[in-house]
């Protein structure tokens, strides 16, 4: 705008880009934990770490709501690969997120254990959408729009629902490149309001970066998944007991990927989606975000 000495204008133009939603678990527990100057103090501490980590990675801040970050890479600046950036920089925000609990927990008793156990949930999605200056001709905000857009916040939403904290798709992670990162499908899922199915994935950290009890979990978790996918209910619960036992446990971690799968295979059995595993396609369908 400064070059080319003219005034933003609404519009914008599309592109294959990254949209990135992060929001904290459970955060109506900490307002009732904490006076509202003090839950400011909060929310500024975490908010700039986070920021940081997504400025270092190239990301541009689309806003804040509340103590949600919303945005995108790939523009206003075109990035090859700004998918790889999208799932690097959750993985960074991740490790962050542990440094923070971390420190507030060496601080006493400065905080209650709901801060010291925090925790932020991720939604990732590449693909096309459109960015610009979105609003009035007397004010305007520079966004993103789209079903891609769509995607990313409900993967972000419907994390919960696996007990899971970094969830992008299949077709973001191939693209960012599947070598770079520690992951596993956990289902493949329609999310509420959509009708396209899509293969949720888990990232879980960088390429050799995690626990042998995890890099273990993973793969017994990706054999019973393998079984499920095959309607083969009682062979899949047993392999998927097997990667419960070594999923991680931490407070506030209301279930888990093989937990989630577990349940479902009970119910399949009395009811099976399907008379055959050639007839099902493998997709459930969440009902709620």
């Amino acid at each position: 705008m400064f070059d080319s000495k003219q005034k933003p204008q609404l519009g914008g133009d599309n592109g294959m880009r990254t949209a990135y939603f992060t929001d904290i678990a459970s955060f109506s527990t900490f307002s009732e934990k904490l006076t509202a100057s003090r839950l400011v103090e909060l929310l500024n501490e975490y908010l700039t770490v986070m920021t940081d980590i997504l400025l270092e990675e190239g990301g541009t801040l689309d806003k804040y709501e509340g103590d949600a970050i919303i945005a995108f890479f790939g523009a206003p600046v075109e990035q090859p690969d700004n998918s790889l950036r999208g799932l690097r920089t959750a993985v960074r925000m991740q490790e962050g997120c542990e440094e923070l609990r971390n420190k507030w927990t060496n601080e006493g008793d400065n905080w209650p254990d709901v801060v010291k156990q925090m925790r932020t949930r991720i939604g990732i999605n590449h693909g096309d959408l459109v960015n610009g200056n979105m609003g009035s001709e007397g004010r305007m905000n520079y966004t993103m729009m789209g079903d891609t857009v769509n995607t990313a916040a409900r993967l972000e939403e419907g994390a919960k629902q696996y007990g899971i904290y970094t969830a992008t798709t299949y077709e973001t992670l191939d693209v960012a490149g599947k070598e770079n990162f520690e992951w596993r499908i956990v289902d493949k899922t329609r999310y509420v309001g959509k009708s396209e199915a899509i293969t949720t994935v888990e990232i879980l950290g960088f390429k050799g970066k995690i626990s042998k009890d995890l890099e273990k979990c993973i793969a017994i978790f990706n054999e019973g998944f393998e079984l499920y996918q095959k309607m083969e209910w009682d062979n899949a619960i047993s392999k998927l007991k097997e990667s419960a036992k070594l999923e991680e446990v931490f407070i506030g971690r209301p279930i888990n990927p093989s937990e989630k799968l577990i349940s479902r295979c009970e119910e399949y059995k009395l009811e099976p989606p399907a008379k055959t595993a050639k007839e099902w396609d493998g997709v459930f369908t969440l009902t709620k975000k």
